[in-house]
């Protein structure tokens, strides 16, 4: 391959962009820091667990504006101070103000933030917080009559509200822990007074979640938000929004079966065992890091219309709730819809990759360990296109040999273009070789590619899962930073295969093509070089099989018959 002027000026440029990358996408805002605390506005500390090995976490939140949900309780005068309570299990840990009645926030006991200093704590920046029940005007808790922590996994409270007609109400809330990240919770109003009790709009709350770098620094390409509402026809409506956006609302135009809203690992739902009239999409809560750096955190829920209570009667609302990461399993046993809360990827992908995402679990289990099972994987994906690639691989192969006679066809009609290509395609025909042969095989498996792409970038699983050298395969395999630009090794690995597979390919005759082919690796390197490493550990061997299967069809494969003589001077004549 020649190295002219024009392709050294270009190789030139492509190594400094590598080096420069980094710097250039910080200081235009592209790739966001490491790690951005909050900023020391308010304090609010998450108890000490019990038998905990991490320290509690001191989370800081700035002022938020105010919105009609940041009122949906105000104290009484004489309403005491009442101590937080705990319920809690193996999973996760939630804290619970009886005061208000509402979850204040939810520990993940089994995940650490990024940098392994805390366990991961959802909820806690929302007002009024979780299964926060409110109307649409405050209601005044007068007492608070009953507080029971029945067990470690359950706990109830009774309030005496008024609303703002000064009618008096109990108020009974319970959560019981029923799953490894589900809760079981009630509400039950009962009219005391004499009037009927009426309430225009009753709204729970199902929770509210930061972006994933905010929540637990967790550095990541693009940072949305998504919010879901299954509606009881089976659509759902789901919106993404990037984290600086405020816009964001979708309204449901059915009753609605779930809520929820999620960010790339982790999701909040609530089920109702009555579908709720409308969807709720609370104000979205304005914070500020440490950097100045603005971002939005979504609240959503459910709420039900024209609530009424006769007097000395009760109305009982029943919910299931989840919070945690997004685990499969657990929440196709919240509910059988709850897992398109995954959003791995869009369209009939989605499935594509959730059934990946199925047999990486599966494969897990029997490699022991999520980097093998990701190479198990992946050679399994390569094998089941094996005939697929190997027809490509072989359409190739007969271009090639071709490629002389279509060269001489193109000296000798240069100046008739469309006899030229009519020449060439009887060429084609005689030889039986169809042009598009090479890529068409090639397009057929670029779809499972993407899955298998979208679940090894979104699972769950992966997040400070180490591998080899690799320390997070959620996390580019970083092993030292020169000059301020990471070692990467999987991805240089992975180029180095790259210029491998084009040495052992034949060159194009087109010179343009073969400029392009020798910067794909470059290409290539820019792409991926910041990818997770459980993605550049499935295209590395993914490279790896295509050498072999190359190497195989080269050295072992048949030749096809080159065109005969009679049929290459009957073109000479024509």
């Amino acid at each position: 391959m020649k190295f002219d002027k024009e392709t050294i000026i270009a190789f030139v440029i492509c190594v400094v962009l590598l080096f420069a990358w980094t710097p250039i996408c910080k200081m235009f805002g592209w790739m966001p820091e490491e790690q951005r605390p909050a900023v020391n506005t308010q304090e609010k500390t998450v108890a000490p667990v019990e038998n905990n090995s991490i320290p509690a976490v001191k989370e800081t939140v700035a002022p938020v504006k105010s919105a009609a949900a940041s009122k949906a309780v105000v104290k009484g005068p004489d309403v005491l101070v009442i101590p937080a309570q705990t319920i809690l299990n193996k999973y996760f840990t939630m804290t619970i103000d009886p005061a208000s009645g509402t979850v204040k926030s939810v520990v993940l006991d089994r995940f650490l933030n990024y940098a392994h200093t805390g366990k991961i704590v959802l909820d806690k920046n929302l007002e009024p917080g979780a299964l926060a029940v409110f109307n649409s005007k405050p209601w005044k808790v007068m007492e608070v009559i009953d507080n029971n922590r029945n067990s470690d996994k359950s706990f109830s409270v009774v309030r005496k509200l008024a609303d703002e007609s000064g009618n008096v109400f109990m108020l009974t809330q319970s959560w019981n822990i029923i799953d490894d990240y589900t809760t079981d919770y009630t509400v039950t109003f009962k009219n005391t007074g004499r009037d009927e009790l009426k309430f225009q709009k009753i709204s729970i709350n199902s929770g509210g979640l930061q972006p994933l770098l905010h929540l637990a620094g967790d550095t990541i390409t693009t940072e949305t938000h998504c919010i879901d509402f299954m509606t009881v026809g089976g659509t759902l409506y789901d919106l993404y929004a990037d984290a600086k956006d405020k816009d964001f609302f979708v309204q449901p135009k059915e009753p609605v079966t779930w809520t929820g809203v999620g960010n790339k690992y982790f999701a909040c739902l609530l089920l109702p065992e009555k579908p709720f009239d409308d969807g709720v999409v609370q104000a979205r809560e304005e914070t500020f890091t440490a950097q100045k750096d603005k971002y939005f955190t979504a609240g959503i829920g459910g709420s039900y219309k024209d609530i009424a209570v006769a007097p000395g009667k009760e109305l009982t609302l029943k919910f299931k709730y989840y919070a945690g990461p997004k685990i499969l399993k657990d929440l196709k046993k919240f509910d059988d819809s709850s897992a398109r809360i995954m959003h791995l990827a869009w369209g009939p992908l989605d499935w594509v990759a959730k059934f990946m995402l199925v047999a990486l679990i599966m494969l897990k289990g029997f490699c022991g360990s999520y980097g093998w099972a990701i190479i198990v994987l992946t050679i399994i994906v390569r094998i089941v296109f094996w005939p697929v690639t190997q027809k490509a691989n072989n359409s190739m192969k007969k271009m090639q040999k071709l490629q002389p006679m279509v060269t001489e066809i193109k000296a000798k009609f240069k100046d008739n273009p469309q006899q030229m290509n009519a020449k060439v395609m009887e060429l084609y025909k005689i030889e039986k070789v169809n042009p598009l042969g090479g890529c068409l095989p090639i397009l057929l498996q670029i779809p499972v590619f993407f899955a298998l792409y979208a679940t090894l970038d979104g699972a769950v699983e992966l997040r400070q899962v180490p591998f080899l050298w690799a320390t997070d395969l959620s996390r580019p395999d970083t092993i030292a930073v020169i000059f301020g630009l990471p070692l990467n090794p999987l991805v240089l690995v992975m180029t180095a295969l790259m210029v491998l597979q084009q040495k052992m390919t034949p060159a194009p005759a087109d010179p343009m093509q073969q400029k392009m082919m020798m910067f794909m690796p470059v290409v290539m390197l820019f792409v991926l070089y910041s990818l997770p490493s459980g993605l550049t550990l499935y295209w590395t061997v993914s490279q790896v099989f295509s050498i072999l299967q190359l190497y195989m069809t080269q050295k072992m494969g048949k030749d096809q018959p080159a065109a005969d003589k009679s049929q290459n001077n009957s073109l000479k004549k024509a």
